[in-house]
């Protein structure tokens, strides 16, 4: 195999944090396991990151921001289902744990919780509001629903479920929770 670089070196280091992160949690994401997960050395780590934290850190949020995009499907059913089942690819199957290894690492690692909560966590509350705002301008979500509260109602059960319950999440989950809590809740007042 010849000598990685670039991108190609990257995916293969940020796939190691992951499955390592997945496996062991935040305290088995170290340089020596990562070094010898994606095949390269120590010395590569340390000039792209100065330590294990900082590669962790960088390696979530990459995940964090992409795995969750952002769509606008013509309705607000319709972008609140495909925010929802993105979430549910996440926390279901085999990205289950490393979703709870995450909320592990923000929860040991203050820096990256600063980081957390401002970058994704910001992120994807100003998502949720342009959902929100394209719903009312559309007129299919009244204009004074506590759009702070309905922006987590269907994300908390998946965490809820995720990491307390261990209750099934799937795609029926995701509908009922649109269709029999969500839409009722937002629904213009001339259409109850």
């Amino acid at each position: 195999m010849g000598r990685r670089r670039g991108a190609e070196l990257d995916s293969a280091i940020r796939a190691a944090v992951l499955e390592l992160l997945g496996a062991q949690g935040p305290d088995g994401v170290t340089m020596e396991a990562v070094a010898a997960a994606a095949h390269t050395s120590k010395p590569v780590l340390y000039r792209r990151w100065p330590d294990r934290r900082a590669l962790l850190r960088d390696t979530l949020m990459g995940v964090a921001s992409t795995s969750l995009p952002s769509q606008d499907t013509g309705s607000f059913r319709g972008d609140i289902l495909a925010v929802l089942r993105a979430w549910k690819e996440l926390f279901a199957g085999k990205t289950g744990p490393l979703m709870r290894s995450v909320l592990m690492a923000v929860a040991v690692d203050p820096e990256l919780e600063a980081t957390f909560r401002a970058d994704v966590i910001g992120m994807r509350k100003q998502e949720m509001d342009l959902i929100f705002a394209r719903g009312v301008e559309r007129g299919e979500v009244r204009a004074d629903a506590p759009v702070e509260l309905l922006r987590e109602l269907g994300q908390s059960v998946l965490w809820h479920r995720l990491l307390i319950t261990g209750d099934p999440i799937d795609d029926d989950l995701v509908t009922r929770l649109v269709d029999d809590l969500l839409m009722p809740l937002v629904r213009p007042y001339y259409e109850r």
